[in-house]
């Protein structure tokens, strides 16, 4: 019963984890896509957004199959503090 009961926590900080990266990314993809928009198509940093939208594309889907699992096993997030969830 116990595992069970750390399998839960661990899947309820893995949903709160991902929520809050997905806020995180949705921050940083309005300013690299703001940024793109405001470089002329040759300036030398458009490269380097570039990378940075695609690793951010990468975390988001991450994201994306965290919640996907945890939902799968019946969790449901609710409002809570990451520093809470970790208590012992």
């Amino acid at each position: 019963m116990e595992r069970l009961a750390k399998a839960d926590r661990a899947c309820l900080v893995a949903a709160t984890a991902a929520h809050d990266l997905n806020d995180d990314l949705t921050v940083i993809f309005t300013s690299i896509s703001s940024s793109l928009l405001a470089l002329e198509p040759g300036h030398p940093a458009r490269p380097f957004l570039c990378d940075l939208r695609s690793a951010a594309q990468r975390c988001a889907w991450t994201a994306s199959g965290l919640l996907n699992y945890t939902a799968r096993r019946g969790v449901r997030p609710v409002p809570v503090t990451l520093e809470t969830l970790l208590e012992i």
